[in-house]
Parts: C-alpha cells; structure tokens; sequence
C-alpha cells in the first residue's frame, strides 16, 4: 500500500515540477533567471529518488513537494 502512495505522490507532484520547468523549456537555457526554476526540478527528481530509499524516504516527501510550495509562492507574489 505504501509504495502505491509513492507513486501517486510523485504522478501529482510531477505535474507541479513540470509546470515550474516550463520557463525552462521556453527560452531553451539556463539563464539567470531560470536557475531557480532549475533548482526546483532537480529538487524533486532528488526526491523522487530518496523515495524509493527506505531511509530517506521522509526527506523524498519534503523534497517533492517544493516544487509545489514554489509555485504557490510564485502565484501569491
């Protein structure tokens, strides 16, 4: 039952990394300002990984769910 949950973890936050790689994929680069946009993917792949690691499996939940914290944050401000 738990790994069932991981994937449906990753499948909904997967759709908030993806909307944060957008920028990313619009200029075709890394410039300055999509650094940080970079940052939060790496991030949630990082933790998809620890998420399939029993002993990081806490920090794999913490790390997949920046992305989404980010594009909250980018909606608020």
């Amino acid at each position: 039952m738990f790994k069932i949950y991981r994937i449906i973890h990753i499948i909904w936050t997967a759709i908030f990394a993806f909307y944060i790689s957008i920028p990313i994929l619009e200029r075709g680069g890394l410039e300055q300002a999509v650094y940080v946009d970079a940052f939060f993917v790496a991030l949630w792949v990082i933790g998809v990984i620890f998420l399939f690691i029993k002993k990081l499996t806490k920090i794999g939940f913490i790390l997949t769910v920046m992305p989404l914290l980010y594009a909250i944050f980018i909606f608020i401000f």
